[in-house]
């Protein structure tokens, strides 16, 4: 099982073992890369399908504690990545003006401000998505994304939103209220990372409920909505 407490919980072989629902794309997986099991949640929704999509809000380093980057890597998955942070975004470009990662454009924008819908059509992508992460500092920011994000015209089959009430600002009443209004079913509470609550996971209703179901679970720790303890 993963060490708890640590900055990082890391997906190892031997969880397959244990995991609720067992995806058969995932018997050979040996790493993982997001930084409380973000990428594992999105997997295990999606039976580990190949060729998936995403969109990702706050996108960081493209690779190491990034969300989407094991989706790219192992599963062939297509989306974008936006990042206002003008160094982060940069990283995503190799010093020979190169993308670091070919199937996921960098956005250098301001989410609040960001045209969602016509880049998804622009990128050929489905208005139905399987994969939406919210990575955003400070979480007032995230928060006035969400408020403005199109949620009438995208869907996704599952999503991540990072809070950040570690930081003991607000409450989480305004993001719950927002998705339970278009269809989320909240399934992971108050995900933490060590000491920190930082994040709530959640999956459409469209998704069968049984996985649903079988994914809730009332433990703060990422591993414990997707394993069995």
């Amino acid at each position: 099982m993963p060490l708890q407490g640590s900055n990082q919980t890391n997906w190892y072989h031997k969880d397959y073992e244990f995991l609720k629902i067992k995806p058969e794309g995932m018997k050979g997986l040996k790493k993982n890369y997001s930084q409380v099991w973000q990428d594992i949640f999105a997997l295990v929704v999606t039976d580990a399908k190949k060729n998936g999509t995403f969109l990702e809000i706050g996108g960081g380093q493209p690779k190491i504690g990034n969300n989407t980057w094991l989706l790219e890597k192992e599963y062939e998955w297509e989306g974008f990545s936006i990042e206002l942070d003008k160094e982060l975004a940069g990283m995503w470009t190799d010093k020979h003006g190169m993308p670091v990662r070919p199937l996921t454009p960098m956005y250098q924008e301001d989410a609040t401000e960001f045209d969602y819908v016509k880049v998804v059509d622009e990128l050929g992508l489905p208005h139905h998505m399987d994969y939406l992460s919210f990575d955003l500092e400070p979480p007032e920011v995230t928060l006035d994304v969400l408020k403005k994000f199109p949620l009438d015209k995208l869907s996704f089959n599952c999503i991540t939103y990072e809070h950040d009430m570690y930081r003991q600002w607000g409450d989480t009443a305004g993001h719950r209220d927002i998705f339970s209004k278009h269809g989320y079913d909240l399934v992971g509470f108050q995900i933490h990372n060590g000491p920190c609550c930082m994040e709530d996971w959640y999956i459409h209703e469209s998704v069968p409920l049984e996985i649903r179901n079988a994914l809730r679970s009332y433990s703060c720790q990422p591993f414990q909505v997707v394993l069995d303890q």
